[in-house]
């Protein structure tokens, strides 16, 4: 089994990508804080164990941890290395000594005086009764009864005096209120050591030195104590503070895919992080927000639909009732003149040409939307082509009652080249003179076009004399089926598909187009269409 796959009862395996992020954050987090804890009390016994062995191997050390006892650890290490170093001597006679102590007051009787002072003393003991002298024990060391080694200053027979009077055997050691002697003789009872002194079992008129190395494991079990205890709740801290910026986020992102799985687009996500957790959160909100505005869209598409077939239901149902009505006069006889006939004959055509246009309207309409109607489109320079425009039709609307004016304002340089589909595009100037025309209630209807150049578009004016429309309706006017005669009593006056066709074309050539009051009264339409410079 691989090392990153978890067997269950089942037979199952799962990867430990499967684990939930939780989970696997929990066991990385103790890891991270479980393995400086394993190297840091590892670290702690090795350093603990090595002071241990460093302070077992000096005597001072040693001695120092119990100051209160004053002089009694190295008296008593001093005279145990005595008996050691006596017993396993294999020299019966000592080494080279120290002549310069050989200058005792007086000799114990009995003992041979003249050649023990000059015999050599052992130097295996030397450090230990000097060590001994300085805490104030004086000893006497004889060989085969001969003195060979007495302390500074020191009676020789008085110490072996006091001594002796105690002892009642080969060896003693005594340590009675603040008296110290101490006898020793050798195992071939050739060596004899004597030690007598004032050296107090406790000192109490001087109290104990401070000694750091009496506390130095205590300081380091408190220091180990607190470092591992500051790396758990180190580990801890972090570990949550990890935890948090890595499980809020996907919290975040689990109850907003809820709410939208519930239809809700609505409930945006606030995040702050600019990690990839935040990168994260922020495509998911700007996905929420494309499925809001499609959302959106696609109810105004619906809205605009159900408004279509109301408005081709209505369009449709009143001139085939007027057409019905008159073919039902003619065949009931109540058009029984030929003048009257000709005139219900004549109404029946004009209703089927008003259908006819209806429907002309509402294909033309449904291909824009759809985008099935190409377009033609080439450079075209306006300031020549309204010209024409201006020259050819000026006097046929003036027939119509419509007087037509026009203002250019584009210099010779900039002649306002536009990309445009020529036939399209006189089908816009044509539907905005003829909404104008019919929605005007005027007899003499002024229309007035004006070309302006701008930085890189150029915009188209067209602005009439009308009573205008009023403001909250002016976005509704390029919608399919807008009239602002609500009731729609009047087909005649247009389907209601004129300015929504506009539209379509107009954004089918990457222009823009919107409708504005003027301020004198009247209607006016602005087309902007983005300017082609010569060179490109």
């Amino acid at each position: 089994m691989k090392l990153n796959t978890i067997k269950y009862k089942e037979g199952v395996s799962m990867r430990l990508r499967d684990i939930s992020v939780r989970k696997r954050l929990l066991i990385t987090n103790f890891m991270m804080v479980f393995i400086p804890f394993c190297v840091l009390v590892i670290i702690s016994s090795s350093l603990m164990l090595g002071m241990k062995l460093i302070n077992g191997s000096n005597q001072d050390k040693i001695n120092s941890m119990w100051p209160e006892k004053g002089p009694a650890p190295s008296i008593q290490f001093a005279i145990s290395s005595i008996k050691v170093k006596l017993e396993n001597s294999n020299d019966p006679m000592p080494g080279p000594g120290m002549g310069r102590h050989h200058h005792g007051r007086g000799m114990h009787k009995g003992m041979n005086q003249g050649p023990g002072l000059n015999m050599p003393f052992d130097t295996n003991i030397e450090k230990e009764l000097h060590d001994l002298e300085q805490l104030g024990i004086q000893s006497v060391l004889t060989q085969d009864n001969n003195i060979t080694y007495i302390s500074p200053e020191a009676d020789s027979q008085e110490i072996i005096q006091k001594v002796s009077s105690r002892s009642n055997g080969s060896s003693i050691m005594l340590w009675d209120d603040d008296i110290f002697l101490f006898k020793y003789q050798s195992s071939d009872q050739r060596t004899q050591i004597y030690s007598y002194g004032k050296a107090p079992l406790i000192t109490p008129d001087a109290p104990p030195k401070p000694n750091p190395l009496l506390y130095w494991d205590d300081i380091i079990t408190v220091i180990i104590i607190v470092a591992i205890i500051t790396i758990i709740l180190l580990g801890l801290y972090f570990s949550r503070l990890l935890s948090r910026q890595i499980l809020e986020p996907l919290s975040a992102l689990r109850k907003a895919s809820a709410e939208i799985r519930q239809g809700n687009l609505d409930t945006p996500i606030d995040i702050q992080t600019q990690d990839e957790f935040g990168d994260a959160c922020r495509d998911f909100e700007a996905m929420r927000l494309e499925l809001k505005a499609a959302r959106e869209q696609q109810e105004k598409y619906e809205e605009n639909r159900k408004e279509l077939i109301a408005g081709i239901s209505h369009d449709l149902s009143t001139p085939l009732t007027s057409m019905k009505g008159y073919a039902s006069g003619i065949l009931d006889g109540i058009a029984k003149t030929p003048e009257k006939q000709r005139h219900y004959v004549e109404m029946i055509l004009q209703g089927a040409t008003t259908m006819e246009k209806l429907v002309g309207s509402l294909f033309l309409f449904s291909k824009l939307d759809l985008g099935r109607i190409p377009f033609n489109l080439e450079n075209v320079p306006l300031k020549y082509y309204f010209t024409d425009f201006y020259n050819e039709q000026k006097p046929l609307l003036a027939e119509k009652n419509i007087n037509l004016s026009m203002e250019m304002n584009l210099s010779n340089e900039d002649e306002g080249l536009v990309s445009i589909d020529r036939i399209q595009f006189q089908r816009v100037i044509d539907n905005l003179i003829s909404n104008s025309s019919k929605y005007s209630n005027r007899d003499n209807v002024d229309i007035n076009i004006r070309l302006e150049a701008l930085n890189d578009s150029v915009r188209i004016t067209f602005a009439d004399n009308g009573p205008g429309v009023p403001t909250e309706d002016l976005p509704k006017l390029f919608d399919s089926f807008y009239r602002t005669d609500q009731a729609r009593s009047n087909v005649s006056k247009g389907s209601g598909l004129g300015l929504a066709i506009t539209k379509r074309i107009i954004d089918g050539m990457n222009g823009k187009i919107w409708a504005e009051n003027r301020p004198a009264g009247g209607l006016t339409i602005i087309i902007q269409l983005p300017q082609i410079t010569p060179s490109s």
